[in-house]
């Protein structure tokens, strides 16, 4: 392969370029992630009720869990990049359809975990009797997705990869029609409940994965589909150096969501967990934009990494840094300033006050968290690709272990229901200095101090 056809993440990007580059997975993932939010707040929220949105937040660890090992299936990307940048482009092929057929296996596995332990899973989750039928009805419809949630991982990442990053925004134009569509039909009007959004999702996923697979199937492309390998070790080896970060981070978040709803119920019950669901998708909707962002520039800092292009790579990290924390303080003022929309989209006139009382003073807590939480993201994520593993489990389990389980335990305790809003912007402020510290002693191995030596380049 020459290398015209190989330089679109290998290329120099100035400001502008790498802005217009990584502009449609950033949208993408709000639009994605906005996709899902509405779902809550216009279809499941305002037509069935609080109750149905507090049960499927109690579920939610589950779902965490499954994202955490696409997460970990998702560092294909970082292999692959890498590969392409020692000029192993057959590999880098090959190893992408190994991993897109593991992808959609692992996701089955799922759906039959769930067919026969639906009932005992979710009691473990914490469901109350008042929230468990609506949990059930969601949880028997959405198991059947398993498989494309995890292939999407995949597939959309690679997107970038391909050389085009606009196609992840036509999947996620698809997505977002059917689902909003089937929502309306499903809810609205044939009033099926909370089962006609798991419904929309599976009929949406579906069709996106149809997708990616037509896309991956044109051999013209920098990424497609070949001939799957037989070195699965080796492979599977390398992807979860590459992505036990993520997934420890996802298996963390998990366990401290699973912690927090607990919390939240012995604090105030149901009321409380609603309030907490409307605060957190909201700011989750718009984490998942920067999730893309760094998910974007992740493979042209691996790229240049292989290359040992220290110059390429320093730059790579400033203009990574000033664009998540400008993307930070977007979000916050669209957060803060639109909470009235928000409280609009998720409540409607028969809400109780109590619920609308609690989000409006979480909306204006909770968000300034990404402040912190975009820097964070950005060392541990850029930290593995340099092959600094270490320093990214450690700053992950620090974080959303020993940090953010020890607060969300203390902080209610001491401030009663504020102590809620201040556990995720307290964890993130305390592993913002835990970051900086690695960032500064790292300075002079990859090239971003003041002195411009970069030990990597020549080793």
């Amino acid at each position: 392969m020459s290398e015209v056809q190989t330089n679109t993440i290998g290329r120099d990007f100035t400001l502008p370029e790498l802005i217009k580059f990584v502009a449609p997975p950033v949208l993408t993932r709000l639009l994605v992630s906005f996709l899902s939010t509405l779902d809550d707040s216009l279809f499941v929220s305002r037509f069935c009720g609080p109750n149905a949105l507090a049960a499927f937040s109690v579920a939610m660890p589950w779902f965490m869990f499954v994202d955490a090992i696409g997460m970990l299936v998702g560092a294909t990307t970082t292999v692959c990049s890498i590969k392409m940048g020692e000029k192993k482009p057959e590999e880098a092929k090959s190893d992408f359809t190994t991993m897109a057929i593991v992808a959609f296996c692992t996701g089955s596995i799922f759906t039959l975990i769930l067919t026969f332990f639906l009932d005992q899973i979710l009691l473990m989750l914490g469901e109350t009797k008042l929230l468990l039928p609506y949990a059930r009805s969601y949880m028997t419809v959405s198991k059947f997705y398993a498989p494309m949630i995890m292939s999407s991982y995949i597939f959309n990442s690679f997107y970038v990869i391909a050389g085009k990053p606009k196609w992840s925004m036509y999947s996620s134009a698809l997505n977002t029609f059917c689902q909003f569509f089937f929502d309306w039909l499903f809810i609205v009007k044939l009033k099926t409940g909370i089962v006609g959004a798991a419904y929309a999702n599976l009929i949406g996923s579906s069709l996106t994965t149809l997708l990616a697979l037509f896309f991956y199937s044109n051999s013209s492309r920098e990424i497609h589909l070949v001939r799957p390998h037989s070195r699965l070790g080796d492979l599977l080896r390398k992807v979860v150096r590459y992505g036990r970060v993520q997934f420890i981070t996802s298996i963390a978040v998990a366990f401290s969501s699973y912690i927090s709803n607990n919390v939240h119920l012995a604090i105030g019950g149901e009321k409380i967990v609603a309030a907490y669901t409307i605060v957190s998708n909201v700011t989750f909707m718009f984490m998942m934009s920067e999730f893309g962002l760094i998910g974007s520039l992740s493979p042209l800092a691996a790229y240049a990494y292989g290359e040992k292009n220290a110059k390429k790579f320093a730059r790579i990290c400033k203009q990574s840094v000033l664009l998540v924390e400008s993307l930070s303080i977007i979000i916050i003022l669209l957060i803060t300033m639109g909470r009235n929309v928000v409280l609009f989209l998720y409540l409607n006139e028969y809400s109780e006050p109590m619920i609308r009382q609690l989000a409006a003073r979480g909306l204006m807590i909770y968000p300034f968290s990404l402040l912190f939480f975009g820097f964070n993201v950005l060392v541990q994520d850029f930290s593995n690709v340099v092959g600094r593993h270490k320093v990214s489990t450690f700053l992950s389990v620090m974080e959303n272990i020993v940090i953010q389980i020890s607060l969300c335990l203390l902080l209610p305790r001491i401030f009663g229901i504020d102590g809620i809003w201040f556990v995720f912007l307290s964890s993130e402020i305390l592993t913002f200095f835990l970051s900086a510290y690695f960032v500064y002693v790292n300075r002079d191995v990859y090239g971003y101090g003041r002195e411009g030596i970069a030990t990597f380049a020549n080793s």
